[in-house]
């Protein structure tokens, strides 16, 4: 709680739009990831935007 408290909001919504634009299109994606935990986001919020793109796989 206190990470997200001391955190910049607006690079941490920026920094998950990027996440979720590249799973969405051809761009590498560590990159982005990796931007995103500079930017001090969560494991669970990239972990839940791939989820969004992607959805979970469910083997039959």
């Amino acid at each position: 709680a206190e990470v997200k408290q001391r955190r910049d909001g607006a690079a941490v919504s920026v920094a998950v739009k990027n996440v979720r634009d590249a799973a969405r299109g051809s761009d590498p994606l560590m990159p982005a990831i990796i931007d995103a935990v500079r930017a001090r986001s969560t494991l669970g919020e990239i972990s839940d935007t791939l989820r969004e793109v992607w959805g979970v796989y469910r083997p039959a």
